[in-house]
């Protein structure tokens, strides 16, 4: 390379050197007076995220705290554990003495018969969880029936992990509450019952519970209604509190609070068509609760007085046709056979318009008052026959712990042959009763299902309270007998058919691991 060459190049090099320099000032130049914009947009930024709040939100947000930091020590989560009895299978093979030919051959020992052992009975868990609000500081806790319903084993665990043996105390199948007690020296937390006559519509209300097994859960939301009358698993529920605070499977039995902390529910069920929360869920109101508490914990149950028969609201064409003055009064569609009402002589027919000298409205008002009179005694009943007063004198029996089942309570022997158990339901002959109950026709054979439990085997293969179950895998189930040795021969691996009518409808149900 000329020496004019390498000149030039120095000469291009040192400008290019130069032009970068002076573009790193420049840049460095304008960042700084860049900067304080960046800075004072930023500073605005932060102003404006703070928002002011006014002192009535924290408030609200304050009492959700507190309730859940008053309640959540009351609040118990609900372990049962359900041994279900089962047989050991026949075994056809029985092992010997390995030298027991070799003696037999060239000692002449008697061969050994072999017989096959006794099935010994072994006993399956079936696990199951919910929750609880302890009510008294002796260890009193309120819960659902169905929460504890067969528990051989109840584990109760408070807020601080603490576990406590439960037992059952009293319990009550048709409102679906029942009493467990643990004991302790000290005294427990306990929850203040409220007024479910209180809530209003639109009212706050906190839901405190294990859902899914997850301890301690708050949820949030409002009263959104007050239902007259729910239909549950076959089941009919009175005056329920509704309400969209998220309640799932495993809350059931936790209280519904208002936002003074008090208990004015307790969680039972959910409306839920894709099988979890979809907004609306069902709490039964705390006053019903105090009016059996004490029979729970006293008695172990609760005793009502039953007439022993079917009634209908009276309609307009009702009251034409029966020559009634109005629509006051409950009609009596059914009559259970040697019932109080068949034994004092009520009728199909008959328009029930007093009861114990107090008017008779409607078949709430009936309900209310017969189930609150003393069984045994005798009572006058009113009632409009043919379009004339008739008065009958008649002997008020017990109302039976559950629908279908007998007055008294009945022995174990023959608590065994009335009904059959599988699977999480249980099942009972059809009687008259039982058909005018879930309106079954009398002539249909088949056994009935009278309870599923939530949860179960049977309630993941889609049987409901209410079924008649006329076969199993195409064999008969005309009573009980045929029941039991249909079901124990059952495998699930290889599939069940269930030949039932619901509603009036035959229908084929099948399920399949």
């Amino acid at each position: 390379m000329e020496d004019g060459e390498r000149k030039n190049l120095k000469v291009l090099s040192f400008l290019l050197i130069l032009l970068v320099g002076l573009l790193v000032y420049w840049g460095s130049s304008n960042q700084k007076k860049i900067n304080p914009q960046l800075k004072l947009a930023a500073d605005k930024n932060a102003q404006a995220k703070k928002i002011d709040v006014s002192r009535e939100v924290f408030n609200l947000q304050d009492s959700f705290a507190n309730v859940a930091e008053a309640v959540k020590p009351a609040t118990v989560n609900i372990s049962i554990v359900h041994l279900l009895k089962m047989k050991s299978p026949y075994y056809d093979f029985y092992f010997g003495d390995p030298f027991e030919e070799f003696f037999q051959e060239f000692f002449g020992t008697p061969q050994r018969k072999s017989e096959p052992k006794k099935r010994q009975p072994f006993y399956r868990k079936m696990e199951g969880t919910g929750s609880g609000v302890i009510i008294d500081p002796k260890g009193y806790v309120l819960t659902n029936y169905h929460v504890v319903k067969g528990a051989d084993e109840i584990k109760v665990t408070l807020s601080d992990g603490k576990s406590y043996t439960g037992k059952v105390i009293g319990k009550d199948p048709r409102t679906d509450l029942a009493v467990i007690k643990i004991s302790s020296k000290k005294d427990f937390s306990y929850a203040s019952l409220g007024d479910s006559e209180k809530i209003r519509i639109g009212d706050w209300a906190v839901a405190i519970g294990s859902p899914f097994g997850l301890e301690q859960t708050v949820t949030v939301g409002i009263i959104s209604a007050k239902r007259q009358s729910l239909n549950i698993e076959g089941k009919t529920f009175r005056e329920m509190i509704q309400t969209d605070a998220s309640i799932n499977r495993g809350n059931s039995g936790g209280p519904l609070l208002n936002i003074k902390g008090e208990v004015i529910g307790i969680n039972t069920a959910i409306y839920a068509p894709t099988g979890v929360f979809a907004g609306i869920g069902f709490a039964i109101p705390i006053n019903k609760a105090k009016e059996i508490l004490d029979d729970l914990i006293e008695k172990g149950r609760v005793v009502r007085g039953w007439l022993g028969i079917e009634i209908k609201v009276v309609d307009d064409v009702m009251s034409k046709q029966f020559g009634l003055p109005d629509k006051d009064g409950a009609l009596v569609s059914g009559v259970v056979e040697e019932s109080a009402a068949a034994k004092g002589g009520l009728e199909r027919g008959d328009v029930i318009v007093e009861f114990d000298g107090r008017k008779i409205k409607n078949p709430l008002a009936l309900q209310d008052i017969v189930a609150k009179t003393e069984p045994g005694k005798m009572v006058k009943v009113i009632v409009i026959r043919g379009g004339k007063k008739k008065g009958l004198n008649m002997e008020l029996g017990e109302m039976p712990s559950e629908p279908g089942t007998a007055v008294k309570e009945p022995e174990e022997k023959e608590e065994e042959e009335s009904k059959a158990e599988w699977l999480g339901m249980e099942v009972r002959l059809l009687t008259a009763y039982l058909a005018q109950q879930f309106d079954i026709n009398e002539k249909e054979e088949g056994v009935v299902v009278t309870y599923v439990e939530m949860g179960s085997k049977v309630s993941e293969m889609g049987i409901d309270a209410g079924d008649l179950i006329k076969a199993i895998n195409r064999q008969k189930t005309a009573n009980l007998s045929e029941f039991k040795k249909v079901t124990g021969k059952i495998k699930l691996s290889d599939g069940v058919l269930f030949d039932i009518i619901r509603r009036g409808k035959p229908l084929y149900i099948t399920y399949s691991e």
